[in-house]
């Protein structure tokens, strides 16, 4: 058995549950998996603003958790992970997206149990409906979804207003065969994506946005887009890592390095996920955090490398912000501010994930 996990925000007493969004509940699960968890995360600490279409300001799902407490939560977790610890006791924070009717007494459950569990509202739908319009993908299927890639413009009949999306040709024979094990069928991919855009966001207009970065305030730390090869929007940052190509220049040198298996992990997204689980390896499908506990996969140079600055963990509990170029809050610092002032820690990160990334 390993560690199960949902990301949640504390002051917004929000979360996530993987299975809705294409996902497994273990680190390795979520971490290796686009768009899924690692980009809803980016998208809900990113602050509201800007008209333009890599913006994706049309929906309410951006900004949710900007400016707060966010952590990857497991369920081995102990209250005293975080020292000084100011929230709900992280020992209960994996079962406080348990609706009320899922609070069921079980043989031997303490007294009075689930009056102490805090009760946190799940995002997931929401979530699940903006990665489909944002990423070009639909999710099928019910208690663990499944998701594929659409060509983000219908095509039109006539110019009657109907249109019918069709598969991304990133798909071969297998694929297609495995989709229909699945049960996938052709309207779960045929339809309009669930945030009611009429197409998603087309390649020129990825760049067309708020140049960002993604910025922990307590830390005054940040990882830089520009730095894993990502346009800096938030579009940008949604897009998946594996269809960069060679990527904007100059290409990080540590991704030649990488296992092409696990380029998906190597992006901003996935170093977010990996900063906010706990540092330490507690259970099968945890993220390593160093050469002996990823059993020697990966090599010892790159995890001696990728252990010069410690990054799993390094912002678990903090406050989050995705930068505008102005700022949307009297608190918080825009994107040109953060470069100035905090210490970029993305080629830590990097490093990490590309030792992850033999996992």
């Amino acid at each position: 058995m390993g560690q199960y996990h949902h990301p949640v925000c504390i002051e917004a007493e929000e979360g996530l549950v993987p299975h809705i969004l294409g996902c497994g509940l273990k680190e390795a699960e979520q971490v290796f998996t686009r768009p899924g968890t690692c980009a809803a995360l980016v998208a809900l600490v990113s602050a509201r603003g800007g008209n333009m279409p890599a913006d994706c300001s049309h929906s309410p799902l951006v900004g949710r958790w900007a400016g707060k407490r966010v952590l990857i939560q497991g369920d081995y977790a102990e209250d005293d992970d975080i020292p000084e610890w100011d929230g709900p006791p992280l020992s209960l924070l994996y079962h406080a997206l348990r609706s009320p009717e899922e609070r069921k007494p079980w043989e031997g459950m303490p007294e009075g149990y689930w009056d102490t569990v805090p009760l946190f509202a799940d995002l997931s739908e929401e979530a699940a409906a903006f990665l489909e319009g944002a990423c070009s993908v639909r999710f099928f299927g019910d208690s663990w979804r499944i998701f594929a890639k659409v060509k983000p413009v219908a095509k039109e009949f006539g110019q009657c207003g109907v249109g019918e999306y069709v598969l991304d040709t990133c798909y071969g024979a297998d694929d297609l065969a495995y989709f229909k094990r699945a049960g996938m069928q052709p309207i779960d991919i045929q339809r309009v994506p669930r945030s009611g855009d009429w197409h998603g966001i087309r390649p020129h207009e990825v760049a067309e946005g708020q140049h960002r970065v993604i910025a922990n305030l307590d830390r005054r730390e940040y990882l830089d887009p520009a730095a894993f090869g990502q346009v800096p929007t938030l579009a940008g940052l949604l897009a998946d890592p594996r269809l960069r190509g060679d990527g904007p220049p100059p290409w990080p040198k540590a991704f030649e390095k990488a296992d092409p298996g696990g380029i998906a992990a190597i992006d901003v997204a996935g170093a977010l996920f990996a900063l906010l689980c706990h540092p330490v390896k507690r259970g099968g499908g945890d993220l390593p955090g160093s050469y002996d506990e990823a059993y020697g996969r990966g090599g010892k140079q790159l995890w001696k490398r990728a252990a010069k600055v410690e990054v799993k963990g390094r912002w678990r509990g903090g406050r989050l912000l995705g930068t505008a170029e102005f700022a949307g809050h009297p608190d918080w610092p825009t994107t040109d501010e953060v470069i100035a002032g905090f210490a970029d820690i993305s080629d830590a990160a990097i490093n990490y994930l590309v030792a992850l990334s033999h996992f």
